[in-house]
């Protein structure tokens, strides 16, 4: 299989850097040929993981996202690494959608949002790094 790799961005975990986590995820997802609502889906994705990382991994410290992005025919892969806390998104309940607004748990939907717009979504903790392997497929034009 060809593979196409994109350079990793290593970027300080800071919310202020999201916007560059964004222009980085929709310029190689363009680059891989994703069409406009699949790119939207994989920067939301992303971007979820992402503010995770930096509100509750790191908490009240700043570290670092290493970002990866690759095609293999039609899995365009992302890899996001990171230092903090260990939490395995792929194991959270998925939040109630039937309940109330007023009723409903705080938190949860973009968890829920993530294993949603991805077709594949992997976590691994292994020597002190979280790992979440997110994946969606599309053939290649």
């Amino acid at each position: 299989m060809n593979i196409q790799m994109r350079d990793e961005l290593k970027i300080e975990g800071k919310l202020e850097n999201l916007s560059l986590i964004g222009d980085f995820i929709g310029d190689s997802m363009r680059e891989f040929g994703l069409d406009n609502r699949k790119i939207f889906n994989v920067q939301m994705a992303v971007d979820e993981a992402c503010t995770n990382i930096i509100e509750y991994g790191y908490a009240n410290e700043v570290g670092t996202i290493d970002i990866a992005c690759w095609r293999k025919g039609e899995e365009i892969v992302v890899v996001i690494k990171d230092e903090g806390k260990p939490f395995d998104p792929t194991a959270a309940q998925p939040p109630d959608l039937n309940t109330s607004l007023e009723e409903r748990k705080t938190g949860g939907l973009g968890i829920y949002f993530m294993k949603t717009l991805m077709d594949e979504v992997k976590y691994e903790f292994s020597g002190g790094t979280n790992v979440l392997t997110m994946v969606v497929r599309q053939p290649p034009k």
